[in-house]
């Protein structure tokens, strides 16, 4: 065999023998599995929520039906879905590594006192720092401490007000009558949606359309009630409340602010919905039979 035969095999051999190190890795561990941090509940099953924080007020949540109530300040208000889901998931988190809290400085890892405390039914959730290597919340369960991703502490230390649905009218039924600053929509025992002052060029299908768009109203986002001195008003009366709720117009431009002082929110929209809760529109009409709508004009 010649040299250069002897020397591919050489070659070849090293290939492999370096492919096989590389695929059994020889004297390094196995990196563990991601592991739940609790099985003790199944988000489906949680009725309440209680989160302390060290520097804003506690919240408590409870689930009536399918809905959760934020209860705040004397008030049961109705939950953002969302915000709830995203405390819910913890349930769910997962972690690569945990230790006996006894064998651990809880001071040092900011865990005594906890940051927050989070309590789902009967289980509760110590959180303290973060990890300097990994970036990862320190969380305690009973007598161990996991290590999970840090996307919990900012929603945990959110303002109460965030907690807040952004459906105007989340726990109310169909509207009857809506109060707008130059018009009043009310239903007649007719079945039909009376307008005044009284417009001929107004169609049936345009009142509809003003009401189903007060009806589905979602802000993009909730704060605190941070005061008005604007006198305009947005009243409407349900069908399953006795008490009409009053909403006050804040700010038109850019961004459309209505507040509900009552209960110290106010809900921000995005500006493009002026029209749409404000004015008489006409709905597109559909189609004709046969007609073919170009996607691309």
């Amino acid at each position: 065999m010649g040299s250069r035969s002897l020397l591919n095999l050489g070659l070849l051999a090293l290939v492999s023998a370096l492919l096989m190190v590389a695929y059994f890795k020889p004297g390094l561990e196995t990196e563990p599995e991601a592991q739940p941090i609790t099985t003790q509940l199944d988000p489906a099953a949680a009725t309440s929520i209680h989160i302390e924080r060290q520097t804003r007020a506690p919240l408590a949540f409870s689930k009536d039906g399918d809905l959760w109530y934020l209860e705040t300040n004397g008030r049961r208000l109705p939950a953002a879905d969302f915000q709830v889901r995203a405390l819910l998931r913890l349930l769910k988190a997962t972690s690569l590594r945990s230790y006996p809290a006894d064998t651990l400085d809880l001071a040092a890892l900011g865990m005594e006192p906890p940051r927050a405390t989070l309590s789902i039914n009967a289980l509760t959730i110590h959180f303290g720092a973060t990890g300097a290597l990994e970036q990862k919340r320190y969380a305690r369960i009973d007598d161990s401490v996991y290590l999970i991703d840090d996307q919990y502490q900012h929603l945990i230390n959110g303002e109460w007000a965030t907690f807040v649905s952004g459906k105007l009218l989340a726990t109310h039924g169909p509207i009857t009558r809506l109060d707008l600053p130059d018009m009043t929509l009310a239903y007649d025992d007719d079945r039909h949606w009376q307008l005044e002052p009284e417009r001929p060029d107004a169609s049936a299908d345009a009142l509809q359309v003003l009401i189903d768009h007060w009806q589905t109203a979602t802000a993009l986002y909730v704060q605190s009630y941070t005061g008005s001195e604007s006198a305009e008003r947005v009243i409407l009366h349900t069908r399953d409340r006795d008490e009409p709720v009053s909403l006050q117009v804040v700010s038109r431009s850019p961004d459309l602010i209505l507040a509900r002082p009552d209960w110290g929110i106010q809900y921000h929209l995005t500006s493009g919905m002026e029209d749409s809760l404000f004015t008489l529109l006409e709905p597109e009409p559909a189609p004709e039979s046969g007609t073919t709508i170009d996607p691309n004009p």
